[in-house]
């Protein structure tokens, strides 16, 4: 593993400074949270700790039957799959679109008599096809996942306000990093009723978790971020990968919000659109440019608005995503090959008996390369330089 004080991480974790100590200064203060009712205006908004618990939260609200069983696309992280089992219901795994790399209408028609409710992932921030999820779902309830879709738009419509719920996550490493934090959001006054109630069951952190999970998340931006990413915690985190939850990407505590991460959410929605519109600058650029070279890449959809959270190339086969991902490292850049082991792990632990193709073929094939908003031209000309040379050489 290279050594770098100069690496750019693959994500970028914005949980600055001035985050921890405003969080820590407004502890027992109620945040207020106006910014994020500017932007969801006609929805009923609740909070708990995570996406992952707010799931868990809409599951149990629906009222569904005991062990029914719930579409959810393969390719997502497993902390997904541990929700539906959690509330009580079985994982049953559709295929995706290997275009948008969102849940495939085609694979859920074959699959959707079995079925009692459809998670949709606008995985990397594109919209997958809610019309025709819905027209096949019929009075089945679609929930949509905006883990990665903070205000993307399908059609003109904010993602997480088309189905029955939506909900995102504010994990640190999300395009708003407030260290945790998960908000649910719906417009039928029936659900969000029985979401409240869910809610209220579950604990309230205390004032020490507060604190702790404050300083921990402090720690955890600053090691991702120059020179410390490269030189201890990229390093480190590959030795002990899958042994310890460096990122607390498995942990599963169900609880409320914490007020100090719904402060950092309220406080970082005030200038959230400007970030987007510069991350999507970014990601015009790398398109633009990038064009020529025999790879998929994350072309915006028409009468779709992509937030652009991540962006994905998709490569001619494994060997080709491999060695790029190397060529970037040595060039001074970290790359994310994202739910590539999800199928595998799937198999394993949730009962996948190997029905989505796509998802396996495409899931060895794309890498995520850094677009994010803080990054310089000189810096995004880099990366185009070096994608460009390792695919014309191949």
């Amino acid at each position: 593993m290279i050594c770098n004080p100069r690496l750019i991480p693959r994500f970028n974790i914005d949980y600055k400074t001035s985050d921890f100590i405003s969080a820590i200064f407004h502890l027992r203060t109620e945040p207020d949270i106006s910014p994020i009712r500017d932007l969801f205006s006609d929805v009923d908004i609740s909070f708990t700790n995570s996406g992952r618990t707010s799931l868990f939260i809409i599951l149990k609200a629906l009222n569904l039957p005991d062990k029914a069983k719930i579409g959810v696309p393969l390719y997502s992280c497993p902390s997904v799959f541990e929700a539906i089992i959690l509330a009580g219901f079985i994982p049953i795994f559709i295929d995706i679109d290997p275009e948008n790399y969102t849940l495939s209408p085609e694979d859920l028609e074959k699959k959707i008599d079995n079925l009692e409710a459809i998670i949709v992932i606008h995985t990397f921030g594109r919209p997958a096809d809610l019309e025709r999820i819905q027209k096949i779902a019929g009075n089945k309830p679609v929930i949509e996942d905006c883990a990665h879709a903070l205000l993307s738009k399908y059609k003109g419509e904010l993602v997480g306000t088309v189905g029955i719920a939506g909900f995102f996550t504010f994990r640190t490493g999300k395009y708003i990093s407030a260290g945790e934090g998960g908000m649910i959001i719906t417009k039928d006054p029936k659900l969000a009723n029985e979401i409240k109630k869910q809610i209220e069951k579950l604990p309230t952190p205390s004032v020490k978790n507060e604190i702790r999970h404050c300083v921990i998340t402090y720690l955890r931006s600053t090691l991702y971020h120059r020179p410390w990413f490269g030189l201890l915690s990229l390093p480190l985190g590959s030795k002990i990968d899958g042994k310890v939850d460096l990122m607390n990407k498995h942990s599963f505590n169900t609880m409320k919000i914490r007020n100090v991460d719904l402060y950092v959410i309220s406080r970082k929605m005030r200038d959230f659109k400007e970030k987007i519109e510069k991350q999507r600058e970014n990601s015009r650029h790398l398109i633009n440019r990038l064009s020529y070279l025999n790879i998929k890449l994350p072309i915006e959809k028409s009468r779709m608005f992509c937030n652009y959270y991540l962006f994905p190339i998709q490569l001619e086969n494994e060997i080709v995503r491999d060695h790029l991902s190397n060529l970037l490292l040595r060039n001074g850049f970290d790359t994310s090959k994202l739910f590539s082991k999800t199928s595998e792990i799937a198999k394993i632990h949730y009962g996948y008996k190997g029905d989505c193709i796509n998802t396996e073929k495409v899931s060895g094939r794309i890498l995520t390369i850094p677009n994010y908003y803080t990054l310089q031209s000189k810096e995004m000309n880099k990366i185009i330089e070096t994608v460009g040379l390792c695919i014309l050489s191949e």
